[in-house]
């Protein structure tokens, strides 16, 4: 389980740009297949974090995997993850 902020179509898009082949499914329930492993990420949005003026949308993202071994499961949160990161300072 990971909490990220965005909406549910900032991470639609995130993982589309990351697997733009085995993606399925929107817009709060993905499966995500790359090679040999595959995953389901169902997304509950939570509350905006407030910092002053600033709201940032919160997203709950559970992550289950069908298949693949442990190398083949780490090198898919990589991409998602490399996918997902903003620019920033």
């Amino acid at each position: 389980m990971r909490e990220v902020s965005a909406t549910p179509a900032e991470f639609a898009h995130g993982l589309r740009n990351a697997f733009p082949e085995g993606l399925s499914g929107g817009p709060l329930a993905f499966r995500v297949e790359d090679g040999q492993a595959a995953m389901e990420i169902q997304l509950v949005p939570g509350p905006d974090r407030v910092i002053a003026l600033l709201r940032l949308p919160t997203l709950t993202a559970r992550i289950r995997f069908l298949e693949g071994d442990a190398e083949a499961r780490e090198r898919m949160l990589k991409r998602m993850d490399l996918a997902m990161q903003r620019g920033g300072g």
